[in-house]
């Protein structure tokens, strides 16, 4: 492991430190890996060193590239500064990547209780979005910033569908970061179909970090049930990459074999199915049928869909185009 720290802002102590892989002599070379930027909690008060470097060496162990971003707080603290701290070390990543070694369509973002509210917004409000947002015990709403001291939009407001695949576990004991919180983010990925994992254990305080005995400031912040998150993120992860991998399917899937709420990202075939569907504008009716595909639909309404019905609304619509 080679470690580099890079200064944003001396005064304010900003700027990110790497903690970045070295290929071992009898390994065999990896070219790229993943890339994952650890923003620790602190009520953009302090950023905790428990929500640093513990997790940054956590992911390293698993083979990542990771970083520790520290981002404008105490006197220094402000939310729009703090965010150009994000933006600042996201640019940085995909300047750098192939000297770091870094696949730059890897890079994941996680963040702690006020570095979760940080991370949030990186992900909803950037332009240069991580590609995977993990979020622990997150402040997320507006009236919750003024806690804080911050002035900052209530981020499940932002979220879009452009917001990447989430992970989000808190639990519901935590009296510091009310559980509505997560809950109302959670809500807003599920409106814009975005996707998402979510474990909310029901026992355990706030600030848990990885939970474990080595970095705890406490017995009341040891908790083997909630250590499992880590785990639990690995695996999420690594899907998501296997997934990323495979690429887009959309091209070579029949169309009435894709999802009504991929086919609808086309505005020609929204309109299509709502001639055909006048009900599903209310989005409450959608929500019940967005996840099916044509053919799925078909067979729980089939005197809906005679056969001429059916083949119309399949001439009807185009291919959604691929996402990358």
């Amino acid at each position: 492991m080679r470690t580099k720290e890079i200064i944003f802002d001396r005064k304010a102590n900003t700027g990110l430190k790497l903690y970045l892989q070295e290929e071992l002599f009898e390994s065999q070379p990896i070219e790229q890996r993943p890339f994952i930027l650890v923003i620790p909690g602190g009520g953009y008060s302090f950023c905790s060193e428990r929500e640093g470097e513990p997790i940054a060496l956590s992911f390293l162990s698993k083979g990542y590239h990771a970083g520790v971003l520290h981002y404008h707080v105490g006197e220094h603290r402000h939310f729009q500064k703090a965010l150009s701290d994000g933006q600042k070390a996201m640019e940085l990543l995909q300047e750098c990547a192939e000297e770091w070694q870094i696949d730059r369509h890897k890079i994941a973002v996680i963040g702690f209780s006020a570095g979760g509210h940080l991370a949030a917004a990186m992900s909803t409000m950037l332009a240069t979005k991580p590609a995977l947002c993990l979020l622990g015990y997150p402040a997320i709403l507006a009236s919750f910033s003024e806690v804080m001291g911050i002035s900052a939009p209530s981020l499940e407001e932002c979220v879009t569908s452009d917001t990447p695949p989430t992970f989000l576990f808190s639990t519901f004991e935590d009296s510091i970061v009310p559980i509505e919180n997560s809950l109302l983010y959670l809500r807003a990925l599920e409106e814009n179909d975005v996707p998402f994992e979510s474990h909310i254990f029901q026992k355990g305080p706030h600030g848990l970090s990885l939970a474990t005995k080595w970095y705890r400031t406490s017995d009341e912040v040891t908790d083997e049930r909630f250590a499992r998150w880590f785990p639990f993120a690995m695996e999420w992860m690594e899907s998501q990459w296997e997934e990323q991998e495979k690429g887009n399917e959309l091209s070579t899937r029949e169309i009435i074999d894709i999802p009504i709420f991929q086919l609808v990202k086309e505005s020609e075939n929204q309109q299509v199915l709502q001639r055909f569907f006048p009900g599903w504008q209310d989005p409450s009716r959608f929500k019940l049928v967005k996840r099916l595909n044509l053919k799925q639909l078909r067979r729980m309404i089939p005197d809906q869909m005679t056969n001429e019905r059916f083949e119309q609304l399949i001439d009807g619509l185009n291919r959604p185009k691929e996402e990358h």
